[in-house]
């Protein structure tokens, strides 16, 4: 099972910007982009060809260091979840040296799933009252998580209910409410934090900030920003969290 190499051209490293809204990186390419066998590496990396492995690997580290709960890679999940049971059927049948080597390779891929799950449901368990509310978020959800959302909530509501809100007054009862200063009840995830990104394929100029002027962020450069700038970029897959 082959994962690629996420990062292969390694190259030196110099930065850019004045800070102002992070800095970039700028990861100089090497004089000749041929990959072996005299296949000419593009600027856009083609997402319908790539494997489901490091598909989820990235989907996984973005997951992981994006403030809100990102778009279900259920595709690669299940095909992962197929090749897991094929090849541990396999396992019993190969000398005890490819067993090892095999049973390695499962057992790298089912972390690689239970990670990238658990890191959905901690997001989900965080702002699950949200996330049921907004359409864009339970698209996002699959039916599994989106089931154990609504339970979770449901769960939550009725300890709170029990524990203390029904001895309390009507008007005092409610679980969404906004206070006088603009303050909800219901916690939403920050996407104005700071986050690290990669550019996986150039975008040209890109406004910052609209009292400065564009960057241009080509690929491999690494920029420090505000997570609600880049969003729209990463949901394009023009650039990735690290």
């Amino acid at each position: 099972m082959e994962t690629g190499d996420l990062y292969s051209e390694a190259g030196s490293a110099r930065f850019a910007g004045d800070g102002s809204h992070g800095g970039a990186m700028d990861v100089e390419e090497p004089e000749s982009s041929a990959r072996p066998g005299g296949r000419e590496e593009s600027d856009e990396e083609d997402e319908s060809a790539e494997d489901d492995l490091p598909l989820l690997m990235r989907a996984w580290v973005n997951e992981r260091n994006a403030p809100e709960l990102l778009h279900y890679e259920g595709t690669a999940v299940e095909n992962l979840m197929e090749l897991v049971d094929f090849q541990t059927r396999q396992i019993a049948a190969q000398p005890a040296v490819v067993a090892n080597i095999l049973k390695m390779d499962v057992d790298r891929v089912k972390y690689l799933v239970r990670s990238y799950l658990r890191a959905r449901l901690a997001k989900i368990e965080l702002h699950a009252v949200h996330y049921t509310r907004d359409p864009l978020y339970r698209e996002r959800m699959s039916q599994n998580e989106l089931d154990y959302a609504k339970g979770f909530v449901a769960l939550g509501e009725k300890h709170m209910r029990r524990s203390f809100l029904d001895q309390l007054p009507p008007h005092l009862r409610s679980l969404d409410e906004t206070a006088g200063n603009g303050m909800e009840m219901v916690t939403k995830p920050d996407v104005d934090t700071a986050v690290f990104c990669r550019v996986r394929s150039t975008v040209g100029e890109f406004q910052f900030d609209p009292s400065e002027d564009p960057i241009v962020m080509r690929r491999n450069n690494i920029f420090i920003t505000r997570y609600s700038i880049i969003r729209s970029l990463l949901e394009d897959g023009k650039v990735e969290l690290i």
